[in-house]
């Protein structure tokens, strides 16, 4: 036995009674990923592995073969890379060459390694990762054979040692154990020079219309009198209305009169960066030149601003015009072209019906190449016949909606690819 063997040896026995970590693992080696293998019904041929198999099975007489055999044996298993590491140098150096040679009629080389005793090998493995579909996603039937376009599936890839699942957001709970939370974000700051008309003006001019919203606050009318006799009656509850408003769909922004205002907001990734956006709009208002205070006491400037932001009411126009902007910017504008004629044919009623709803063409074409996509203005639907160039097409569409929303008069966008 090798000395660099014998040592190892003595160490790891000598780590493992001091670790007193022999029970139940079989000493101090890992037999982690060794299998007996028993017969090859039970073998599961999936990915790559090593098999090792003892000099004649453990019985008596000859177990040795000649270089003809050995090669034969190479050639018909077909493996990419052979390590020679058994057997006298010059032999081992013969039957290297030997497989070298016959490289030269195939196209995949064969690496051959002959290394000496304890001389470290390093072999590239390219490992396929296989995830099993569970859940809701599974229901959906795979793509025939006749389908040349691929199937796009979104969910949640979860790995548990060696296994990897994929399911809906849904199915953590059932599928693996999980539960899903959602945090709430709120963050509060004073203005004390900016007011509510100021604040709604400046996000209109970042962020386009906001929503107001009307919330309700239920107050018991004691005006902060809690020493109540116990003979009194108690006194109907009387709700407070208050207004906020809605950014991006995402964002509630609420302002008290002692000049607070308080930000509420789902944490994830897209609505964090809105939610930081309109800090900085709001931060931007309180050291702005219309909030200086121009006298003693404190107003908000009412008087100095219209009664709606120019950017809050669109035209149809300016509204086609930013969703071009977004096409012509992944597309190219040569490539898009109005469409005249509605969905549905030829008809001047359902023209003059776009037009009161304030859409001016049915949609635009994009051509790209030999690939061609309709995008449908009224319901935002995506008609191609090739599935990524759809799924493209879709992406910047829906893109446009977030940024420049409302894009028209309805926020309820659908988008469908028509193969």
């Amino acid at each position: 036995m090798n000395d660099n063997i014998k040592r190892l040896f003595r160490e790891r026995m000598a780590e493992a009674e001091a670790s007193n970590d022999t029970a139940g693992r079989g000493g101090p080696w890992d037999f982690k990923y060794i299998r007996s293998l028993k017969n090859l019904d039970r073998f599961d041929d999936v990915g790559s592995c090593v098999m090792l198999a003892s000099p004649g099975m453990l019985q008596n007489g000859v177990t040795h073969v000649d270089g003809t055999e050995n090669r034969e044996f190479i050639e018909e298993v077909a493996a990419p890379v052979v390590i020679l590491v058994h057997g006298e140098q010059h032999n081992m150096m013969r039957l290297k060459s030997k497989l070298l040679s016959l490289n030269a009629d195939k196209t995949t080389k064969v690496k051959v390694y002959s290394p000496r005793n304890c001389e470290e090998v390093r072999i590239p493995f390219k490992a396929d990762k296989i995830a099993k579909v569970v859940g809701k996603l599974a229901a959906i039937p795979p793509p025939s054979a006749e389908e040349s376009q691929s199937q796009l599936l979104t969910g949640v890839l979860v790995q548990n040692d060696f296994k990897m699942s994929l399911m809906a957001p849904e199915d953590l709970r059932e599928y693996a154990g999980l539960t899903t939370t959602t945090i709430t974000c709120k963050q509060r700051m004073t203005l004390s020079a900016a007011g509510i008309d100021l604040i709604k003006w400046a996000l209109q001019g970042t962020f386009g219309s906001i929503q107001e919203i009307t919330e309700s606050q239920p107050t018991n009318g004691t005006n902060g009198d809690s020493n109540m006799n116990e003979s009194e009656e108690p006194v109907e509850e009387i709700v407070r209305k208050s207004t906020a408003y809605l950014v991006m769909d995402c964002v509630t922004v609420r302002h008290s009169s002692n000049g607070e205002v308080e930000l509420e907001w789902e944490g994830n990734m897209l609505n964090d960066g809105i939610a930081d956006a309109v800090m900085a709009v709001l931060f931007s208002v309180e050291s702005s030149p219309a909030a200086v205070k121009q006298s003693s006491s404190k107003h908000p400037h009412t008087h100095a601003l219209p009664s709606r932001n120019p950017h809050a009411n669109l035209s149809p126009t300016e509204r086609l015009e930013r969703l071009f902007m977004f096409l012509e910017a992944q597309f190219g504008a040569d490539n898009l072209t109005p469409i005249a004629t509605p969905k549905d044919g030829d008809d001047e009623e359902e023209i003059q019906r776009l037009h009161k709803i304030g859409i001016p063409v049915p949609g635009v074409e994009i051509k790209v190449d030999k690939m061609v996509a309709k995008v449908w203005l009224e319901d935002l639907e995506v008609e191609c016949g090739n599935r990524v160039f759809g799924d493209r097409v879709k992406a910047v569409v829906e893109r446009a909606v977030e940024v420049t929303a409302p894009l028209w008069a309805t926020r309820t966008t659908i988008f469908r690819i028509r193969i």
